[in-house]
């Protein structure tokens, strides 16, 4: 523009050789004859609502409660500062600070002493070897909804919170689903998946371990595996817990003492999550015809995947002692 305007062009003749507004052509020239150069003037913008300390306070209200809205914050900082701020202003101040809204993860209450026997049982197993963890057989139950809702959490948290106790909705082990399963693997392949009818007692839990547990873990391991369940009291019942200890007797098995309160540590969880996935794509309309999908899925598990999460426990353990029996996201290990 200004090279044609030194030959003598009309800012109209400019406007129509370079198809700009007569205007932009205008004021570009006019800015160039003023300041001698093409470049926009420093600009000193609209002045911030808050000053660097209202800022760090507004972080601070974060941090004493994670689970704050925007709102809220707004109304504690106003109260102790004369000059109001807005909603959105609360959200940039948190998002420059690298806070910024996420669902809570749902993980179970663990108390301190839960902790200490999750630490605990990593110290005796950090010197497994890969061949001690492919004897060892999972177990657990699940429920599965027809139609799954699940109600989510925001938190305002850094990319590094994510595990940080204030940050996780805390869960505890209740009723819910239509469809409940109780299933079974290995290093070596998958076992028996039987859908439990009604509500899961000691009796039920007994026939589940003579028609399935121990049955599936001498076919896919063989004699002298090493049998892994949670703490439920049906788990943990005087009827069960003496007829595991007869089989270990009898060398069919080795019983593994489990931590409390600790499903994270036990890898079919993430099977349990693929299911679930694999449901909502196939959307069932119906018990049985989840249930159909759930043993379609279940055989088509690739061996592959099982194995990866049989050779995952090592560094599953270590990262246990990092967090000294805490909070982790198993699903990063």
């Amino acid at each position: 523009m200004i090279a044609l305007r030194n030959e003598g062009f009309s800012i109209r003749e400019i406007a129509k050789k370079l198809h700009l507004k007569r205007s932009t052509v205008s004021d570009a020239i006019k800015m160039f004859c003023e300041t001698g150069s093409n470049k926009y003037r420093v600009r000193s913008g609209r002045p911030r609502v808050t000053l660097k300390s209202e800022d760090q306070s507004l972080v601070l209200i974060r941090k004493r409660n994670r689970k704050l809205t925007a709102p809220k914050i707004q109304v504690q900082n106003n109260r102790s500062h004369e000059q109001s701020v807005s909603v959105s202003t609360v959200q940039r101040r948190l998002r420059s600070a690298g806070l910024w809204g996420r669902v809570a993860v749902r993980k179970p209450l663990l108390r301190h002493g839960n902790k200490q026997k999750c630490l605990k049982w990593a110290m005796e197993h950090r010197n497994w070897t890969i061949d001690d963890w492919k004897k060892v057989l999972w177990t657990d139950e699940s429920k599965f909804e027809v139609f799954g809702n699940r109600r989510r959490v925001y938190v305002r948290r850094s990319s590094s919170e994510k595990m940080h106790p204030d940050c996780v909705t805390p869960t505890v082990k209740h009723g819910g689903g239509s469809v409940m399963v109780w299933g079974c693997f290995s290093y070596s392949g998958v076992g028996h998946l039987h859908r439990v009818q009604g509500i899961l007692n000691k009796e039920g839990y007994h026939s589940i371990l003579q028609r399935h547990a121990i049955p599936s873990g001498l076919e896919i391991i063989g004699k002298g595996f090493i049998m892994q369940q949670g703490n439920d009291q049906k788990h943990t019942s005087k009827f069960c817990t003496n007829y595991l200890r007869a089989k270990q007797r009898a060398g069919d098995l080795f019983i593994m003492e489990w931590p409390p309160q600790s499903p994270d540590l036990n890898p079919i969880e993430l099977l349990w999550d693929e299911l679930d996935r694999m449901i909502r794509q196939n959307t069932p309309t119906s018990e049985d015809s989840l249930f159909s999908i759930l043993q379609t899925a279940w055989r088509e598990i690739p061996l592959s995947r099982l194995e990866n999460l049989a050779l995952r426990m090592p560094r599953l353990v270590r990262k246990l002692i990092s967090v000294k029996g805490g909070f982790f996201d198993e699903k990063t290990v």
